[in-house]
């Protein structure tokens, strides 16, 4: 993958992946999309 291919992410990426949030590419960043499952 090539530097303009890459997600780039936000300072707070470690946070969100740390609190369980499920990550998805948005806008050239990886960001947090859900928490939790639906049902909750």
């Amino acid at each position: 993958m090539s530097q303009i291919d890459a997600v780039k992410t936000t300072p707070l990426t470690n946070l969100h992946i740390a609190l369980g949030a499920k990550m998805a590419p948005f806008a050239g960043y990886n960001m947090p999309i859900s928490y939790s499952n639906i049902s909750e």
